[in-house]
């Protein structure tokens, strides 16, 4: 338990706020009726150093934000897959997510913040923050 508490208060010190704080930044978009999973993770990138003897890696944290569409086991049975990122693909295409997302990174820009990436994955859609500071790290 000690190992936990070490590991989740190292994440905090990395980006200065929690997982919690990060989901309230998507509140929007839980409360009409989407999954919003936040994770602190970490990555390795290629420093691009100027020696070419030498490799050097970092790990860089980054946060990754999914959002997908809650079902019950028993109508996921009777949704189709196509009918679930149909669906998805028409709120991320829809102007009020847009505004959202608008919204969530001046809020993130205030904490040295920014998003890099949205992508699908199958059923889901991925948001990756990074810090702006290892922004020279990432392609």
């Amino acid at each position: 338990m000690k190992y936990l508490k070490k590991f989740e208060s190292s994440e905090e010190i990395d980006f200065g706020l929690t997982p919690e704080d990060i989901e309230y930044l998507f509140t929007d978009i839980s409360d009409i009726g989407w999954k919003v999973d936040v994770k602190f993770l970490r990555r390795l990138f290629d420093d691009k150093s100027d020696k070419p003897v030498f490799k050097v890696f970092r790990l860089i944290p980054y946060i990754e934000v999914t959002i997908s569409k809650p079902t019950q086991i028993e109508r996921r049975f009777v949704r189709s897959k196509w009918n679930e990122v149909q669906e998805l693909k028409t709120f991320i295409e829809s102007d009020e997510f847009r505004e959202m997302i608008e919204v969530a990174s001046l809020r993130l820009n205030e904490f040295e913040l920014y998003i890099q990436k949205q992508s699908y994955v199958d059923n889901t859609f991925n948001i990756l923050i990074y810090r702006k500071k290892d922004q020279s790290y990432i392609k």
